[in-house]
Formats: structure tokens, C-alpha cells, sequence
């Protein structure tokens, strides 16, 4: 595991997290996204920490191997994935910005797992990827939210709690206020899930 801590040491927390109308969702290790069995271990572990089923998921490192860890996802009982996204910049890497079921090539069939295109995360935006100060990282984000609007499409952004402080924490606020002027529906990944109607 990645991790240096004990999940019976956040119980509390969690069930806080939960209990406030947040969801909780697991956030996969390194090597889960291509281990059934981790991936099955560590989602008991948060279900037992929870009290209750974990649907959504995304990897450590946003690492996924396609079609693998969509089939492992579902095999483990998942309904939905947040990891598709570029780690080192910011955009469209599924090619749209709309919920999907994902094709399998080697079978022919649909995978039972919707994924939710991941456009933004914060990381890629500053640090070691595309290095922007905050102006330059705003106006890329409202470039696509933008697009996003005019599609009636889907975005997820993913924003590290180490970046929960100082200017990054202003922008992130920025972008949630964009959004709600904008009047974005801003779900969790289980309302989205649960209530987006998609043939398959």
C-alpha cells in the first residue's frame, strides 16, 4: 500500500466525510489498478471503515492500463471510475466530455463501469507538468469549463488537500463559484452515476 496510516485510525472522519452529504470513494494504490485481489482487499477495508458500499473509485498517480482496470473495476463491484484523466496537463484524454460505458476491444462488448472523464487536476497544473502561475492556470480552467458548458458535458476536477491553502485554495474557490454562477450541476460521483441515464 501507498499509504502511512491505519484506515481504523480515520474511521471517525470518514464516517464524518459521509455523514455530511460528501461521498467517500476509494482511492486505489500504485498497483491496484492491475491487482483484482489488492483492489478487493482495499475496498473491504474502506467498507468496513465506512459502514456501507463504495461504488466510485480512481487510481494513486491516475495509473490505468485500458481495457484492464475497467474489467478489475467492475469485477470488484464498482459502478463508476474517475481515474481517465492526463497527469501532466490538463484536457479531454477519453476524447469527450460526457459519462461513458467502456468497449472492450478484445471481447467486443461493453464493460458494466461508466466512466467519468477526469479534465482537471491540480497537479498537472502547476508542479512538475505545465508549471502556470495562478492567472495562467485560471484562464485554462475556465477555457474548459467553458467548452464543457457548451456541450452539456461532464468534468471532474480533482484537487489534492495539500493544495487546500493560499492561492491554490483561492483558485479552487474561484472555479467551484464559476461553476455555481454558471449553474452547474455539481454532483457527487454516485449522484452522477445513479442519475445520468446512458444506453448501453
Amino acid at each position: 500500500p501507498d499509504r502511512s496510516y491505519d484506515i481504523k485510525d480515520i474511521k471517525d472522519d470518514l464516517k464524518f466525510i459521509d455523514g455530511s452529504g460528501w461521498e467517500v470513494g476509494l482511492h486505489g494504490s500504485q498497483a491496484a489498478h492491475a491487482d483484482l485481489e489488492r483492489m478487493k482487499k482495499e475496498k473491504v477495508l474502506l467498507e468496513e471503515a465506512l459502514g456501507k458500499e463504495v461504488v466510485g473509485y480512481r487510481n494513486h498517480f491516475l495509473r490505468f492500463k485500458v481495457p484492464l482496470t475497467w474489467n478489475l473495476l467492475q469485477q470488484a463491484g464498482f459502478k463508476y471510475d474517475t481515474t481517465l484523466g492526463y497527469a501532466d496537463c490538463a484536457g479531454f484524454r477519453g476524447g469527450m466530455c460526457h459519462p461513458f460505458f467502456p468497449y472492450d476491444l478484445g471481447t467486443g462488448s461493453t464493460i458494466d463501469i461508466r466512466e467519468i472523464p477526469l479534465v482537471i487536476m491540480d497537479a498537472s497544473l502547476f508542479q512538475n507538468y505545465m508549471r502556470l502561475d495562478v492567472r495562467g492556470a485560471w484562464d485554462l480552467v475556465k477555457e474548459l469549463i467553458d467548452v464543457v458548458e457548451a456541450q452539456r458535458g461532464t468534468m471532474g476536477i480533482l484537487w489534492h488537500n495539500t493544495n487546500m491553502q493560499g492561492d491554490t485554495l483561492r483558485l479552487y474557490e474561484k472555479i467551484l463559484q464559476y461553476c455555481s454562477e454558471r449553474k452547474a450541476w455539481m454532483p457527487t460521483g454516485k449522484q452522477l452515476q445513479q442519475e445520468v441515464t446512458i444506453e448501453i
